[in-house]
């Protein structure tokens, strides 16, 4: 069994390096579905998520060669509609295949779903869409199955929330289709921004702007070209708490500032000193952090995957903070692991009531998804004395390389096995 020990009290200072976007990698790969040929991708993490994403994709007939700053993904060959690799069912970013498969093949056979363990993720908004695309798809036997009835044909669709994952897959579904879609209450996440931008490079028509709103109009074909990722925010984010709780001073390098905003927002809000200068941020830790309120929301608003990392923030400021929960019904996983380590935390439904202590004490932890294992992995980086987390495999599903990083900026974090 794995673990990270890690002792703490010791600040982060230095550069760190911020790694592309997962969430932007999952709907880019799966885009690149509708596209035959070989394409170049740079800035795509080598985290386990991508890279079981990556064996997905090798089990549906893409060819994947690893080069030293880049993948090279040819999907020249036939597309099958078979997914046969484990992989598939540890992983949520697979949903955006459904959009792919339609548009490629005219079809998707998929399995039901797998990823974090926060919360119930209804996919009912992306059969939805789907469906009106001219599409027959319902659950059948286990399998989410999806079939183009005589042609792609573009429509008027409204989201009854502005999820994500059903904006990416209709955004795919609608590329090739013929005719305008439509999408209106759509997602304006960067990541939306990201796909699309990758698309209508290949030749693709979507008009984006920021309004909710996303018309496509459809394109008979698409032709391959090579591209960069984003950089990750929710991974700017984490570093940047760190660095502020353990009262560092550490430079991002490699981030888009705005696509994290509201985070930044908040954390000058709680007293910390952070300077943006185009595609770096710098945080500060000048004086006592106190404590302040957050409500996730969708983007622009608070991300919920930076959520769990302020939770820990706040467990030592000054005075009593309110985070109220509005996307996942089960986001504060990390509270009670939290409390082991001396944390007050009190939960209430979708809210939890943090009220600061002077410190927390090193512990035994287990990391219960992937941003909660970020939350623990700052609060034992900030308390005293040594700390294991367990099950670090979920940290690894979204952080490159982040042990390295963090010895980097001087913190004491080693990876171990129990015999």
């Amino acid at each position: 069994m794995e673990y990270f020990e890690v002792h703490g009290g010791i600040p982060l200072k230095g550069d760190v390096n911020v790694s592309g976007a997962k969430n932007a990698a999952f709907p880019i790969l799966s885009a690149a579905l509708l596209i035959k040929g070989k394409m170049r991708f740079y800035n795509l993490p080598k985290i386990l998520d991508i890279l079981s994403f990556l064996e997905v994709l090798k089990d549906l007939g893409v060819d994947v060669q690893e080069e030293k700053d880049y993948f090279i993904i040819d999907t020249s060959k036939d597309i099958s509609l078979k997914i046969s690799s484990k992989e598939y069912y540890n992983l949520r970013g697979t949903q955006t295949l459904l959009g792919a498969l339609v548009g490629r093949n005219g079809e998707a056979n998929l399995p039901s779903l797998g990823g974090c363990n926060i919360g119930t993720r209804p996919i009912d908004l992306h059969i939805k869409g789907i469906k009106s695309l001219g599409v027959d798809i319902g659950w059948e036997g286990g399998y989410l199955r999806a079939k183009v009835k005589d042609t792609l044909k573009g429509n008027l669709v409204y989201l009854d929330f502005p999820s994500v994952g059903a904006t990416e897959n209709l955004i795919i579904a609608a590329t090739l289709a013929s005719g305008e879609t439509v999408i209106e209450n759509a997602a304006k996440e960067p990541e939306i921004k990201d796909l699309a931008r990758f698309l209508n490079l290949a030749g693709a028509n979507i008009e984006m702007n920021g309004s909710g709103v996303i018309k496509i109009n459809g394109v008979k074909n698409l032709h391959p070209v090579d591209y960069k990722i984003i950089p990750d925010r929710i991974e700017s984010s984490t570093y940047l708490i760190a660095g502020i709780m353990t009262k560092g001073d550490i430079v991002l390098k490699n981030c888009n500032p705005w696509d994290f905003e509201s985070v930044i927002m908040k954390l000058r809000e709680a007293g910390a000193e952070i300077t943006a200068n185009g595609n770096e941020v710098r945080g500060e830790y000048k004086e006592k952090l106190h404590s302040v309120n957050i409500k996730t929301l969708p983007f622009p608003g608070f991300p919920t995957d930076v959520q769990p990392q302020m939770m820990a923030l706040l467990s030592t400021a000054q005075g009593t903070g309110v985070i109220i929960e509005t996307i996942f019904e089960n986001r504060f996983r990390a509270a009670e692991e939290l409390i082991k380590m001396g944390a007050n935390i009190r939960i209430e439904g979708n809210t939890s009531v943090i009220t600061g202590v002077k410190k927390l004490e090193g512990g035994n932890v287990t990391a219960p998804d992937l941003r909660g294992g970020a939350a623990l992995l700052i609060a034992s980086l900030s308390s005293e004395g040594k700390s294991k987390i367990f099950e670090p495999f979920h940290i690894d599903r979204g952080y490159e390389n982040i042990i390295k990083k963090i010895i980097g900026l001087g913190g004491v974090i080693e990876r171990r096995n129990i015999a």
